[in-house]
């Protein structure tokens, strides 16, 4: 597995902006979205909850094609091999103003690989600009790697005013990591969306480890959906007002 050397994108919706409302859509797909079944689910879930961005982690990308209807993304990866990348990939049905793709700079202790990032920026109804942040947190390393990695966002984000919405699958699957992730939470002045059906969440130890924070946001609704173990992870789909 090699280190990724790009950040592949495609801005197609450079002149479109972001309504008073809009919609998210949040999921470790867990490498599982080449699959005629996922594909299947996922258009269905997607007719259900009409989303502006898609948030994934865990997305498998092939370099010889790949498409996604209705929306421009970009992929920041952490695994690159010869046919495919895998990352954290960004799709909205807007323009990206502004696109940072990031790598953590501890590996995981399992796999020897890195995590990825990505912060964009949206400009909205009220011309504004949203911060959007997808993360995938490190996991196989220590205590404090997974808070000098949390800290290194933090301190990236701190630059940043204004609304924002940080997801992700966060990992924080100890009492500690869960510490970590609320100091963070807290630094950045961001509230913790409570999804109803929380149950479809992800959670190891009876913690959940899919988040979705916000600020200077309305939030209208957040749940989780239960998509039958198409991934070992379920969405989570919100909805914002300005």
């Amino acid at each position: 597995m090699l280190k990724p050397q790009s950040c592949p994108q495609s801005l197609s919706y450079q002149n479109h902006f972001l309504k008073e409302s809009f919609s998210i859509f949040v999921w470790n797909v867990h490498k599982e979205n080449h699959s005629p079944l996922f594909e299947k689910k996922l258009k269905k879930l997607l007719l259900d909850n009409p989303s502006d961005f898609l948030l994934f982690q865990e997305f498998k990308y092939s370099k010889s094609s790949f498409t996604l209807k209705d929306y421009a993304y970009v992929l920041a990866s952490n695994i690159e091999t010869k046919r495919h990348l895998y990352g954290v990939l960004t799709a909205g049905k807007t323009a990206f103003e502004n696109i940072n793709c990031n790598l953590t700079k501890n590996r995981e202790m399992l796999i020897a690989t890195h995590k990825s990032f990505i912060i964009s920026q949206h400009l909205l109804a009220n011309q504004k600009t949203l911060c959007l942040v997808n993360i995938h947190a490190i996991n196989f390393v220590s205590l404090k790697s997974f808070a000098q990695e949390l800290g290194e966002i933090k301190r990236i984000l701190l630059n940043y005013e204004g609304p924002m919405i940080v997801v992700g699958d966060f990992n924080n699957w100890s009492d500690k990591r869960v510490e970590v992730l609320e100091a963070f939470q807290k630094e950045l002045t961001l509230t913790k969306a409570e999804p109803s059906m929380s149950h479809h969440i992800k959670h190891i130890f009876y913690k959940p480890l899919d988040h979705i924070f916000y600020r200077e946001l309305n939030l209208l609704q957040a749940e989780a959906i239960d998509t039958k173990k198409i991934s070992d992870h379920n969405p989570i789909y919100a909805q914002f007002k300005i």
